[in-house]
């Protein structure tokens, strides 16, 4: 089963980018290195939810977020977690919702990449960092 994740109101437009990257993941429970899918196709940064709980306390959502998988069926979060991902010696925060079944340990969501001003090269099937600075972008 495929898990590129959307939800209702983020349709994808062109191609849907995939990088993979192994990066330093820090909770308030644990530091370590974590395999990355940077995924401009989901819209949310998820987690899933026995990695989350092994890094980071997990935190109620006030209200669940409803998710739609590629094949159509939904998924309902109802936690989220705080964590902090090194990029390029630069440390950026993040709160990926829980899921129980994916693709990756971690997937970094558009959301999240367009905040931060990451790109995806395709071409070479790395990040395109040409425009971040570790700062979010505050629109």
């Amino acid at each position: 089963m495929t898990y590129f994740l959307k939800e209702d109101w983020c349709w994808r437009w062109g191609a849907v980018g995939i990088v993979r990257e192994v990066l330093l993941v820090k909770g308030d429970r644990k530091e370590g290195r974590v395999s990355v899918l940077f995924d401009s196709g989901s819209a949310r940064s998820l987690i899933k939810s026995e990695v989350a709980r092994d890094f980071a306390t997990p935190r109620d959502l006030p209200a669940p977020i409803e998710i739609m998988v590629a094949d159509g069926h939904r998924i309902s979060c109802k936690f989220y977690c705080n964590l902090i991902v090194e990029i390029e010696g630069k440390r950026v925060v993040i709160q990926p919702l829980l899921v129980d079944d994916l693709p990756a340990p971690l997937i970094f969501g558009a959301l999240d990449m367009e905040a931060y001003r990451i790109k995806l090269d395709l071409a070479k099937r790395k990040l395109d960092l040409s425009e971040f600075t570790g700062y979010l972008l505050a629109l």
